[in-house]
Order: C-alpha cells, then structure tokens, then sequence
C-alpha cells in the first residue's frame, strides 16, 4: 500500500511540474531527487553497495530505461490529461509479463492470461476518443 501511495503521487506531481519547467529539466530534477533518497536508503538501511557486475548492470539498465521511459512519460503529460496517461502507462507490467514468458520461460494460468487481455482492452479503451 505504500508503494501504492508513493507510485500514485510519483505520476500525479509531474503534471504539477511540467506547468512551470520543460520535461527535459523535470527529468533532471526528478534524479536529484532518486539520489538523494538513495543515498539515505544504502546508508540508513541498506548493508552497503553490493559489487555484483551483472546484478549492478541490469540494475544500470533499470535506471536508463526508466529515465528515458520518464521522459516520454513527461512529454506526454505536459501535453495530454494526467489521468489518461497516468493509466495507460501503469499497463507496463503487460511488456514485463511478455518479457517473463518469453526470456524467463515462466507460464501464465488461463486466469493470468485473461488478465492480461483485459489490461489492453482498458488501455484501447483508455486512449480511445468518446
């Protein structure tokens, strides 16, 4: 639920920021902000950086994928109605579930499936002119 809390006031502030900056500077603004709350997380509750090379890389890939996809999110919202776009890219764990079945060779049940499916007919729904 915490997450929950922080995630939907993490998509809500950028509409609030991007009134006033570009989405470039928001971007910019926003990593200062994951660095410093990193900081405080390795120091006050983490044992200390792990030196793990494949670990730390896919951990590097999470962090460019997910400044360059907070970009995009940022142009998007700077232009377009925040609740539209906030739902339609909260459908991105459709791409991980793909990538699960495909690279980690996990299964879905006939429920899971069906999950998925009605996750993009909310997003043509979403994005759809009525």
């Amino acid at each position: 639920m915490a997450a929950l809390l922080c995630w939907g006031l993490w998509a809500f502030f950028p509409k609030l920021s991007l009134a006033r900056i570009s989405p470039a500077s928001s971007v910019f603004f926003e990593a200062c902000g994951v660095m410093a709350t990193s900081i405080v997380v390795v120091m006050l509750l983490g044992p200390g950086i792990d030196r793990d090379f494949e670990g730390a890389l896919f951990a590097i890939l999470t962090g460019i994928f997910g400044t360059v996809g907070l970009y995009f999110f940022f142009c998007a919202v700077k232009t377009g109605p925040i609740s539209v776009i906030s739902s339609l890219t909260a459908l991105y764990p459709v791409v991980t579930v793909v990538l699960a079945m495909i690279v980690l060779h996990e299964r879905l049940a006939l429920r899971q499936i069906f999950g998925v499916l009605l996750a993009l007919v909310a997003a043509a729904l979403l994005s759809s002119k009525a």
